[in-house]
């Protein structure tokens, strides 16, 4: 399994999972123009994409999901919340889902759980291979960490979660306090410090890389997010790579799984495989 991730800010978030030949999308955050160059930029031709699995309603997640399955005969998955607010949804092949369900979609299988948002039926992924093959957790946009995260994203061997904002920065930066309320709230964002706290909490062996998102371009910075995080990780079984994906780049591809392949090949004498993606 590969990751690539197409941009991921409060200007759009989106990411591509292959396997077994298959792609898999996790939002659709960017008019499709845009989708469709960082898709290529990611050697993905967009109708390759079979399925796009929508976390939540926001624009920024969902905006270029309905041209995409118009023109390119995506099939989208959306929480009833989502599809409720995107009502151009209700006209292509969106399949409803509540968040705790699972989703097949050969050859991914996703599962889901609820994450605490200020839009309804958010929810936190995890795409992994029917065959084994690998695990990826996807968790933004979420005020708080709940059990249910933490369980969802356990054993996973690639993390993407976001870690929005540092406290100090969101106090002295140019949001007004309502906003600053509603970002630090539990149906917020998280801050650098609680993403670190997730990671450690999932941390294991076989997880190669934690990918920070939705990082915010004002109250944050991307060395910053990654120090506290890599801090966190200190101690713990990761050995892996700690990343910050770009707002408007691709960041990819990343091998999943790759942790699992490397101790195949060294039992069977083989030699070690790369797991840095």
């Amino acid at each position: 399994m590969h990751l690539s991730l197409l941009g991921s800010g409060s200007s759009g978030n989106a990411l591509v999972v292959e396997h077994a030949g298959k792609y898999l999308m996790v939002d659709a955050g960017f008019k499709l123009p845009v989708l469709v160059d960082r898709l290529r930029a990611a050697d993905v031709a967009p109708w390759f994409v079979d399925d796009v699995v929508l976390t939540h309603g926001h624009r920024d997640h969902v905006v270029g999901a309905t041209d995409g399955a118009r023109i390119y005969g995506w099939r989208v998955w959306g929480t009833l919340g989502t599809v409720w607010q995107w009502r151009a949804l209700r006209h292509v092949d969106v399949r409803p889902f509540a968040p705790g369900e699972t989703i097949e979609a050969p050859p991914f299988r996703v599962r889901t759980v609820p994450t605490l948002h200020d839009v309804a039926d958010s929810a936190a992924v995890v795409v992994e291979a029917e065959d084994g093959g690998g695990r990826v957790g996807v968790a933004t946009d979420l005020g708080r960490v709940t059990p249910a995260v933490r369980r969802l994203l356990a054993g996973v061997d690639v993390l993407v979660i976001e870690a929005n904002y540092d406290p100090d920065l969101l106090r002295a930066g140019p949001y007004p306090p309502e906003l600053q309320a509603r970002v630090a709230s539990d149906t917020g964002h998280l801050n650098n410090e609680q993403a670190g706290r997730l990671a450690r909490a999932v941390a294991h062996p076989g997880l190669t890389h934690v990918v920070l998102a939705h990082i915010s371009q004002h109250n944050n910075t991307p060395e910053l997010a990654v120090r506290t995080v890599r801090a966190a990780l200190a101690g713990t079984p990761f050995r892996g790579d700690v990343l910050a994906a770009p707002r408007d780049q691709v960041l990819g591809p990343i091998a999943v799984g790759a942790a699992e392949l490397q101790r195949t090949l060294a039992a069977d004498g083989h030699g070690a495989a790369d797991h840095r993606g």
